[in-house]
């Protein structure tokens, strides 16, 4: 390696683990409003499920997860998220993945093909929602209560079951 190769590449790491502290949301931040359309084409406002405009059986908050399909972090997790809908989804926990920078066709095939079928997801086709929570790294999830606050961060892929279902407890009353 050149002189110049070696040192672009050290910037890179700095520049990579620097960024995880500014890198999104924190704990007690409160979530950004929006509204993007489901795969489906039907709007969804993220004040339908938290905040003081929430609709009451909206339940105890959300997981709001972004993912790309060239993402191979997101590819190892969403199968496990896809996986605990249901069980969340009785504690009034909804799930909702957001595609960031993708068309619709791209996160059809993407999705099925992991067999992801449960959760609710959301075009983010510009990117416009991802950068309002500030995401620079895929995956992302936040844990966002029913009264709107991030009451934790997942930066980087969610690796088991557990690591999942103890941040959703964080959102039970």
């Amino acid at each position: 390696m050149n002189k110049s190769t070696i040192t672009i590449t050290a910037l890179f790491f700095i520049v990579l683990s620097a960024s995880w502290s500014f890198a999104a949301l924190k704990p007690n931040d409160i979530a950004p409003a929006f509204s993007l359309k489901d795969v489906e084409g039907k709007d969804f406002y993220l004040s339908d499920y938290t905040g003081s405009t929430r609709k009451k059986e909206s339940g105890n908050g959300i997981i709001l997860s972004f993912f790309a399909s060239w993402c191979v972090s997101c590819k190892n997790e969403l199968p496990l998220i896809n996986s605990l809908v249901d069980e969340l989804k009785g504690k009034g926990i909804a799930i909702v993945l957001v595609n960031v920078k993708e068309d619709l066709n791209t996160i059809d095939v993407f999705l099925t093909g992991l067999k992801v079928d449960k959760p609710i997801v959301l075009s983010d086709l510009h990117g416009k929602t991802a950068e309002l929570y500030g995401v620079r790294f895929l995956p992302v999830t936040f844990f966002i209560g029913a009264d709107g606050t991030v009451r934790d961060v997942i930066y980087g892929e969610i690796e088991n079951e557990k690591e999942l279902q103890k941040k959703a407890g964080k959102l039970l009353p």
